[in-house]
């Protein structure tokens, strides 16, 4: 038995409340549930219970034994003063409040039906990554359809804590707010932390006053990420050093700390995606876009978008994927699937984050518009649910599936999920 069991049996009243009584023998009836509470505090707030026909109104505290209370130290917590019932699976212990009278307690362990056990344990005892699996093609499509918007939302939001973060930082800047999540998508999953690190340390600032000119570009983004640290043989490095040796000479009190080639990932990549080869696309995009901002949000196209981010890298990078390093074979364009990966990553993220900063809904619209009209990816994840029955038809639907998978199906949280929750309708 687990706790949030009992919290998804007390908040949806899973149990015979017939003849329910206290430990002492007072009669219960619950008025209102509460509102499940998940900060420090009693589980459930503003209760409203009926004991022995007096009205009480306060919190609801629920563990698997009633001895639990005193284990948690909740004797001792000043938030916990305000329960005025104690719901357990299993009542072991008589339990007080500080000035000594009982904490009413109702035990549960004879009160819930066997086959919501049964269910409840059957999935998480289950095998299966997605532990509804064996159950997926009796759960109607309006469960699932209800879930897979909720996480959809709920996975915007999450991708843009960080940009949300660098916008507060950035004295609220949208262009910078808008860097910063084109960069942590630059690195797709290998790289995106370093790349997030140099964004920090490479304000948008100084990438527009130079994105004119992609040599000065790529000797900014090149130096401050630590690649031209070394000595070189071929001609173009060498000016790319010697060009960042003066910019960060000049905007010593602008530039962070440089970044070190131990950062960034090679080891198991193609060398189309080195972070070389994403550094150079990437003084490209910057040098087609006079506004970030302005292109991933306020004026998006989505045609317009994935024509102009089809950039081809300088002339030095279509030989070579690392410095002094030459290639036979040639750099292409901007590969397809990396694009889509990079749009889904970046612009819907940044448009959920500006529709929840300025209160437009539209923008939101806009966000999941943008998925739909994007076709799904193709992953290990995005298969499992294929191989259920599902037919993945945009990215709206395989990111919703991605999220669902990750903080629903594998931390096994069916009781947060409305599929799980239609699974143990008895």
């Amino acid at each position: 038995m687990k706790e949030d069991f009992l919290h998804y049996v007390w908040r949806y009243q899973k149990f015979d409340k017939n003849e329910l009584e206290t430990s002492d023998g007072a009669s219960v009836k619950t008025i209102k549930t509460g509102f499940a509470h998940s900060n420090s505090g009693p589980d459930f707030q503003q209760a409203k219970i009926l004991i022995d026909e007096m009205e009480w109104n306060g919190a609801v505290e629920i563990h698997i034994k009633s001895s639990d209370w005193n284990q948690h130290h909740h004797q001792t917590d000043p938030n916990y003063e305000n329960v005025v019932l104690h719901v357990v699976w299993k009542n072991d212990e008589p339990i007080k409040h500080p000035d000594g009278s009982k904490i009413p307690t109702i035990e549960l362990k004879d009160r819930v039906n066997f086959k919501l056990i049964e269910k409840y344990q059957k999935l998480q005892s289950s095998q299966d990554e997605i532990p509804c699996a064996g159950q997926w093609t009796d759960i109607s499509d309006l469960h699932k359809s209800e879930m897979l918007e909720k996480v959809l939302i709920e996975r915007l939001h999450q991708k843009s804590e960080k940009a949300k973060a660098h916008f507060e930082e950035g004295a609220q800047n949208w262009d910078q707010a808008s860097y910063f999540m084109l960069l942590s998508a630059m690195g797709f999953k290998v790289n995106q932390h370093p790349f997030e690190r140099l964004a920090e340390i490479l304000p948008y600032s100084l990438i527009k006053k130079y994105r004119a000119n992609i040599f000065q570009l790529e000797a900014l983004l090149f130096g401050a990420s630590g690649f031209l640290a070394q000595d070189f043989e071929d001609e173009y490095p060498n000016k790319l050093k010697n060009e960042w040796k003066f910019l960060k000479h000049k905007h010593k009190a602008t530039l962070g700390s440089e970044m070190h080639l131990h950062e960034w990932r090679f080891l198991r990549l193609r060398p189309a995606n080195f972070p070389t080869i994403r550094l150079a696309e990437l003084a490209q995009i910057l040098h087609v876009f006079p506004s970030l901002f302005d292109a991933f949000v306020i004026d998006l196209d989505l045609k317009r978008l994935q024509k102009r981010l089809k950039v081809k890298v300088s002339d030095y990078w279509l030989n070579h994927y690392q410095f002094d390093k030459e290639s036979k074979f040639r750099n292409k364009q901007f590969g397809q699937n990396s694009l889509k990966t990079l749009i889904i990553n970046c612009i819907p993220p940044l448009l959920a984050l500006y529709a929840n900063s300025i209160g437009e809904e539209r923008y939101m619209d806009k966000a999941i518009g943008l998925l739909n009209d994007l076709k799904a990816e193709k992953n290990y994840i995005t298969k499992k649910f294929a191989g259920l029955g599902e037919e993945l038809k945009s990215a709206f639907d395989s990111q919703a599936m991605i999220q669902l998978h990750n903080e629903y199906c594998q931390p096994k949280k069916c009781l947060n999920c409305s599929i799980g929750l239609s699974i143990l309708k008895v």
